[in-house]
């Protein structure tokens, strides 16, 4: 049973790295250094506003890391990815986001790029020094484990890494498709946690229901 916690945790892990390997080589063609100043696919926020906040939403795993006692134990029951981005949708934070990423693309492409994979490694030395049973403390001090953190890294490096793609023009990049399962599952189990289990049925099957119109999108 311990050996399949701990495939479970380094794949975890491990999908984080190479997502943001792969928004790594995304971020450094020339299309996005041409449109680094150009709208994205999300209002309010340019190619390289976008890409400057995949890099600090990756990177918020080695700050939380940072800054958690690894001896620490929650007073609280621990947070799911979840009840992560229940909480985080109304936290201060949330209504910053589009300023912050502003400022942090100031330091332009390359930089950007360079910032990335440098995260790349630093996040897989990181996780290679990290027991299974690691917490984080994230919004205002709630705790989760390490690898749920990671689960939600995966909403926001693959689902950041898909709005990229499209708004330079190009394909969303190939990664392994556990993480695109893990994104699904932390979606509907969001939607579902919002709306009920009968609203989430009707919006997927039953779309004259009346509670199936405002289930999705989650976020």
């Amino acid at each position: 049973m311990n050996q399949v916690i701990q495939n479970e945790s380094a794949d975890a892990r491990r999908l984080v790295v190479e997502a943001v390997a792969a928004a790594a080589e995304l971020m450094k063609r020339p299309v996005v250094a041409a449109k680094w100043d150009e709208p994205s696919a999300l209002e309010g926020m340019t190619v390289g506003s976008l890409a400057a906040h995949l890099v600090r939403a990756a990177g918020a795993t080695i700050a939380y890391l940072d800054r958690t006692d690894p001896t620490a134990r929650p007073e609280n029951e621990l947070l799911t990815p979840i009840t992560y981005f229940h909480a985080a949708v109304d936290a201060p934070i949330h209504d910053q986001i589009k300023d912050v990423s502003a400022t942090e693309a100031q330091i332009g492409h390359s930089a950007t790029v360079e910032k990335c994979e440098q995260l790349v490694t630093t996040l897989a030395t990181r996780f290679a020094e990290e027991p299974v049973e690691r917490l984080v403390g994230a919004l205002g001090g709630r705790m989760l484990t390490l690898d749920d953190f990671c689960r939600t890294r995966m909403i926001e490096v693959l689902m950041h890494l898909d709005d990229l793609a499209a708004s330079v023009g190009e394909p969303t990049p190939d990664t392994d498709r556990a993480g695109i399962d893990t994104v699904i599952e932390i979606v509907m189990g969001i939607a579902r946690h919002q709306k009920g289990d009968w609203a989430v049925v009707h919006a997927l099957a039953r779309s004259e229901r009346p509670d199936a119109a405002d289930v999705f999108p989650v976020f």
